[in-house]
């Protein structure tokens, strides 16, 4: 249930509603001057917000003791109590309770300014109840809340005695009558506020207890019926920060909604934006427009927009108004912002173009001028305005792509030493040729003499009888030189087959393929030599 506040709470509302106020105060958010209450109040219509009170008074025959000003308590009470109905707003509802032995409801709840009659018929002339049934009292209170619908509910109850109620329910503190009394209290404080106030008359009222066992959080002021007037307009105000707290707190948390427009401006989603950065290179900027729009019902918002990088980026930056953008409540606000951001051409190893994206978030920070003085002078300690919006811009285009000077003359000279490499392989695979093949059929002895030279010969042979095609490379083998040989010859007899064959004549020797003798003569020199 939502009760009234700790003691401090309040000391706080008359402690610092003056220094709020005073010159040279400033918000946390912006450089003017923060709203004073009075002024929050006023823009809230908080004077037609309605209020019920429940003014319960004690008419036992103790009430009739003298107080401070001479006078009898009840007597004092009855004053204060006309006074301070007079100050109620028209808006606000007001039922009086007696009790003593018995619970009267000598004005039902009805609005505040229909309570002429209360004192001079009304109320009883004299207290004159031989007991004090508090518990009862509160009960018939609840009664009388159920009767209004106003968003703030106050019992008030002014009492010069502990309870006294023999033969009630409610004779003693804790029992099951006060537990259901509580849950009662519980459930009517579910959707609204209602606040218990005691105004203690005399010493040993045990009206905390009372109060403490019905709402759990009372407001209980010192013992002082001389002070009785200003302690009811304590508890009046009190009330009244009660009733700026309903309204604000439909404001509670409320956000700024944040839109881009502008050329090139398209929407991707919520919180998300793309803007065409185009083709151009250089540094680039553009002008959008941000609209605000406030979502709260009654408390203006500031908003400050400030650049945040997009994760991995931090090249683009924004320019916005320095102060703060107010925006009233429901209402929008549309302001220039200009974002800036370099496009170079990127790398390419051909022509053409490439996409270019860049981002930046667009960040508002939420505060309202009203915070502090909310906060503090009228006791929300828990108001505050909504998260940051973000807003995402991607920037997205395209550049030339561009070649580096240095990239030909390093591809040219990659070619030439790749050139190089590979011609030196191929020498070291195929090495010069050097002296003579000499070919021998070896039937009828006849010999053919194929001189070397170069990487390699091909050469035909008719050496006697033979007839073949004779293939001649070097080849280094075991870490030695030798001839690689291949050898097609034709057929020895009509209608055979070809013969083909190939091996290796080692330099110097002999070998035999396809039935002829093939043997190597240096002439004096290296028949293979590495170039």
């Amino acid at each position: 249930m939502h009760t009234f506040r700790a003691s401090a709470r309040l000391a706080l509302l008359l402690a610092t509603a003056g220094v709020l106020a005073a010159p040279g105060a400033t918000s946390a958010a912006a450089s003017d001057k923060p709203l004073p209450r009075d002024g929050i109040y006023r823009s809230l219509k908080v004077d037609d917000v309605p209020a019920a009170y429940v003014v319960l008074v004690d008419t036992s025959s103790s009430m009739q003791d003298k107080g401070p000003d001479g006078e009898p308590l009840y007597t004092t009470v009855k004053k204060r109590l006309g006074s301070f109905l007079k100050t109620l707003t028209p808006a606000d509802e007001v039922a009086v309770v007696t009790f003593g032995r018995a619970t009267s409801v000598v004005h039902p709840m009805s609005p505040a300014n229909r309570t002429d009659k209360l004192l001079s018929k009304e109320l009883p002339r004299s207290a004159e109840e031989t007991a004090s049934d508090h518990g009862a009292a509160l009960d018939v209170a609840a009664d009388q809340l159920d009767r209004s619908t106003a968003p703030v509910g106050a019992v008030l109850m002014l009492t010069d005695g502990a309870v006294n109620a023999p033969d009630s329910p409610y004779a003693r503190l804790g029992t099951p009558a006060w537990k259901q009394l509580r849950q009662r209290y519980d459930a009517l404080g579910a959707n609204r506020d209602v606040i218990g106030y005691g105004l203690p008359l005399a010493d040993g009222t045990q009206v905390s207890q009372v109060l403490g066992s019905a709402f759990g959080a009372p407001r209980i002021l010192p013992v002082d019926p001389a002070a009785l007037g200003s302690q009811l307009n304590d508890a009046k105000e009190r009330v009244r920060a009660e009733k700026a707290e309903s309204v604000l707190r439909a404001d509670q948390g409320e956000q700024i909604a944040v839109s881009v427009q502008g050329d090139g401006v398209e929407r991707r989603g919520a919180g998300k934006v793309t803007l065409s950065a185009g083709g151009d290179t250089g540094k680039r900027s553009a002008t959008v427009r941000v609209t605000l729009t406030s979502h709260a019902r009654h408390v203006p918002l500031h908003v400050d927009l400030e650049a945040e990088a997009a994760p991995g980026d931090a090249t683009v930056h924004l320019a916005a108004p320095t102060a703060p953008v107010t925006v009233q409540p429901g209402r929008s606000r549309t302001v220039e912002a200009t974002l800036t951001w370099p496009q170079e051409a990127e790398f390419g190893l051909l022509p053409g173009t490439r996409d270019f994206r860049a981002g930046v978030r667009i960040r508002a920070e939420v505060t309202s001028p009203w915070t502090r003085t909310v906060r503090s002078s009228i006791g929300y300690a828990k108001f505050t305005t909504g998260r940051p919006t973000v807003t995402d811009v991607d920037l997205v285009g395209t550049v030339p792509a561009r070649t580096p000077g240095w990239l030909y003359p390093l591809i040219l000279l990659v070619v030439l030493l790749g050139s190089a490499a590979a011609w030196r392989s191929y020498k070291r695979r195929n090495p010069k040729l050097s002296g003579a093949l000499v070919v021998t059929d070896l039937r009828s002895g006849e010999r053919q003499t194929i001189l070397l030279g170069g990487r390699e010969v091909s050469k035909d042979t008719d050496a006697g009888n033979v007839r073949a095609r004779i293939s001649v490379r070097g080849r280094h083998e075991g870490g030695r030189l030798v001839l690689a040989l291949q050898c097609v010859r034709e057929a020895p007899r009509p209608g055979d087959d070809r013969l083909r064959d190939s091996g290796t004549c080692e330099i110097g020797k002999s070998t035999v393929l396809c039935g002829i003798g093939f043997s190597h003569e240096t002439q004096s020199q290296p028949a293979v030599a590495l170039h």
